[in-house]
């Protein structure tokens, strides 16, 4: 742990100095796309980079966040506690969640959900017993055309899920060593001064049809069209 001083004492950094690293980087760019008096706006992405780090966010990471952002520690927490998304306790290596909205519940959710508690032997919200595995219900996970829909540790996504395709994924993951929660390419933030370079995939447009991802000198100097 990396301790940095305060006036009010001493605060330790969760991460190891690879973590550490990585979370500085994606909070750089996340802090990046608001104006300077409006840091504190980069919360909610500075704690998905810590879970993201940490699989969980403890005590001390979301104390770590604050510090970093000049919030008060319980402003951090009642964000942390009043959205699903983050997590407060640890998880299995492999954390599994299964999407409960209308339509994968339509296409039978409610099926998948309960063939993964019996097979992993745990039911929503606990993880198993060699800390391999976890499982949870999630919100809309915007697959709807493919429901029903799981994602893994948040970046994984798989669709039209079958009892025979869900047994598969499992005995998949059981084969990979470790007990770490999985990580996921990071820094996931898109940097907010990256110029676009390919036009041979379509992307999304802003107000009148410009590429809706600038950079800050474009952003700075377009002149309005009259």
């Amino acid at each position: 742990m990396i301790s940095l001083g305060t006036q009010a004492g001493t605060v330790e950094s969760p991460f190891t100095p690879e973590q550490q690293q990585r979370f500085d980087a994606g909070l750089d760019r996340a802090i990046a796309r608001y104006p300077s008096e409006r840091r504190k706006a980069a919360l909610l992405a500075a704690l998905h980079l810590a879970q993201d780090e940490l699989g969980w966010l403890s005590e001390p990471a979301m104390a770590y966040v604050a510090f970093r952002l000049d919030v008060p520690p319980v402003r951090v927490r009642e964000v942390a506690t009043f959205y699903t998304m983050y997590r407060l306790r640890p998880v299995g290596r492999h954390h599994i969640g299964v999407c409960n909205s209308i339509s994968c519940w339509a296409m039978g959710a409610e099926d998948v959900l309960r063939q993964c508690s019996e097979i992993l032997g745990i039911r929503p919200g606990e993880t198993s017993g060699d800390g391999h595995f976890s499982l949870e219900e999630v919100a809309c996970l915007a697959a709807c055309g493919g429901a029903p829909a799981v994602l893994v540790n948040n970046y994984a996504f798989f669709e039209n899920v079958t009892a025979d395709s869900l047994k598969a994924l499992i005995r998949d993951l059981r084969e990979q060593p470790g007990k770490a929660m999985a990580k996921g390419p990071l820094p996931r933030l898109p940097d907010p001064h990256a110029r676009i370079e390919s036009q041979s995939a379509p992307q999304a447009t802003g107000t009148l049809g410009q590429p809706a991802v600038t950079t800050r000198a474009e952003a700075g100097s377009a002149e309005p069209k009259r």
